[in-house]
């Protein structure tokens, strides 16, 4: 699934230096992941929070905030593992399930589950919870996430034994494994089965979990302060550390700040600014790390009535020619620095079906000069151009609460006024900008999206599926029946090597067609006490690796 997002707000401040410095130096070092003592035991490790979490029951979180808390609380059947396949179950590291037994026909997968797994109040994890998860997350009187994407993949689960489910899938898909061990978190039945499902979402179990993974709850005074502690029954073996506390912090400022006194030992994501205070303090270390946002102008490519093409944008020559005459490295650069690299299409890097040899629309702007001319769009003695006395003009909007995306506008409009294009901007708040996105009265928008390992996302933002009568995600209204069945192919392909060569052709395919300019994919950055030993941070998520973060004592 793809979200909007909107990136945290970054400057350039002069830093470029600092900054190249604090990424070279975290590749020198083997990605600035080691610590002094990897095999320490015990210690607390508090982390600088910008956001709290809404929920602590996973079917109904809804912040990332959220769950990176009860990835912690709560075990999985499988999990992806550090190649985020997403395709059958290559590469799916056993959780709760041990392991598991497909049919022949693979419409039904029989999971053994690990008998010696506990919740955290000492009942056994049993099979049974596994289907009760199951009723909750597809009631709709719930509204879970990925609900109903998992009502329509999996049809029931069953029990054999205490210990033994089946999985029983509607139909046959390259995803099904995914989507199931991906989506459903087993709850405890004989502590929410008696809770109303209309009513779930107020629950006291969300407020005050209890879990059968490598933490357990502790306390949690709401936009203050939230604490785990390991559990020393967890079946896979007790954490390396003995507590996790997120203490909440306003801003940015803030984070570093708590970080550089040693108040805090992690900060997920730091902006250039903060970045460049960590420089400055020989306790404390910047950890790149991969991350599944991805920014872009996107094009309205239709008129108010969604009936004509857009009188500007709906011309494909003409945003090839806009794409050619921008100059994305500068601007990237200008921007974050070296925390982002080019878009380079609808995808990050860290997805499996990522390409990097796609051939993009290249920077030439005399190029792109030409191609305007050759569309009939002139110059003017202003240097400015038109065509049958139509101006050669579009408005961009952009949210207010985003300086990467305020500084790009602007440096996206000076360098489209140089082959005399104009771009006039528009901010506006959140709410704003999300309602003119929505209704898609726009000519032009800077947009962004969050995906996940899954690159089925790129159906509901880029397909034809996506508009939906005017209604979805896909908010230019990109419709092209090539890339459409491509992407039908890639989710239809059984095998990784066959969807990825379809998404490839589908990629290439909207790059082409340029609905979109790829403007960034941005790099997280963490800042990390040097007392501190995480390990790689994971794109899917850097508290992943928590259970087996060390901590040593301050020098």
């Amino acid at each position: 699934m793809c979200v909007m997002f909107c990136p945290l707000n970054r400057t350039l401040g002069g830093m470029r230096p600092t900054l190249i410095s604090i990424l070279a130096l975290a590749t020198i070092a083997g990605g600035a992941c080691g610590g002094d003592s990897a095999g320490a035991r015990g210690g607390t490790v508090v982390i600088a929070g910008l956001a709290d979490p809404d929920n602590l029951l996973p079917p109904i979180e809804r912040t990332l905030a959220a769950k990176a808390v009860t990835d912690l609380i709560f075990e999985r059947l499988a999990d992806t593992g550090p190649t985020l396949n997403t395709i059958g179950d290559a590469g799916f590291e056993p959780r709760l399930a041990q392991r598991w037994d497909w049919s022949a026909d693979s419409a039904r997968i029989t999971l053994h589950l690990d008998s010696r797994a506990r919740w955290h109040d000492g009942a056994p994890v049993r099979a049974g919870d596994v289907r009760f998860a199951y009723a909750v997350y597809t009631d709709p009187a719930v509204g879970a996430n990925g609900g109903e994407e998992l009502r329509l993949a999996v049809d029931s689960i069953s029990v054999t034994d205490s210990v033994t489910c089946v999985a029983w899938f509607s139909h046959r898909t390259p995803q099904q494994f995914f989507t199931l061990v991906n989506t459903l978190v087993p709850l405890p039945e004989h502590l929410l089965g008696g809770v109303p499902r209309d009513s779930i979402r107020t629950a006291a179990f969300g407020r005050a979990p209890v879990g059968d993974g490598p933490f357990r709850f502790v306390s949690w005074e709401p936009r203050v302060r939230l604490e785990l502690a390991s559990a020393d029954s967890f079946y896979r073996g007790r954490a390396k550390l003995d507590r996790v506390i997120w203490t909440m912090v306003p801003d940015m400022q803030t984070a570093s700040m708590k970080l550089g006194a040693g108040e805090a030992q992690f900060v997920e994501a730091l902006t250039p600014p903060a970045a460049a205070d960590v420089a400055k303090h020989p306790e404390l270390r910047a950890v790149p790390y991969s991350s599944f946002d991805y920014g872009f102008m996107r094009f309205n490519l239709h008129d108010g009535s969604r009936e004509q093409p857009h009188p500007v944008l709906g011309d494909r020559a003409l945003r090839r020619a806009l794409t050619q005459a921008l100059d994305r490295k500068l601007l990237v650069r200008s921007v974050f620095d070296t925390l982002a690299h080019i878009g380079l299409g609808p995808f990050v890097r860290a997805q499996w079906s990522s390409d990097t040899t796609l051939a993009e629309i290249a920077f030439d702007r005399p190029a792109a000069a030409r191609a305007l001319d050759s569309l009939g769009w002139r110059a003017g003695a202003d240097g400015m151009r038109a065509k049958n006395g139509r101006a050669l003009q579009f408005t961009l909007l952009r949210p207010s609460s985003s300086k990467s995306r305020e500084l790009l506008a602007v440096l996206i409009q000076e360098q489209l006024r140089q082959v005399g294009v104009r771009v006039d901007i528009e901010p506006l708040d959140f709410g704003a900008f999300m309602d003119r996105a929505t209704k898609r009265t726009f000519d032009a928008l800077m947009d962004g999206v969050h995906t996940g390992p899954n690159p089925d996302g790129v159906r509901e933002s880029w397909s034809s599926h996506g508009i939906e009568n005017g209604a979805g995600p896909n908010r230019g209204g990109y419709s092209n029946p090539a890339f459409d069945a491509q992407v039908d192919s890639a989710l239809a392909s059984m095998n990784a090597s066959s969807a990825k060569a379809h998404y490839r052709a589908a990629y290439q395919t909207i790059v082409d067609d340029a609905p979109a300019i790829w403007l960034f994919e941005p790099i997280a950055v963490a800042g990390v006490s040097r007392g501190l030993s995480t390990g790689p941070l994971r794109a899917d998520g850097w508290w992943l690796g928590v259970p087996a973060w060390t901590v040593t004592a301050r020098r």
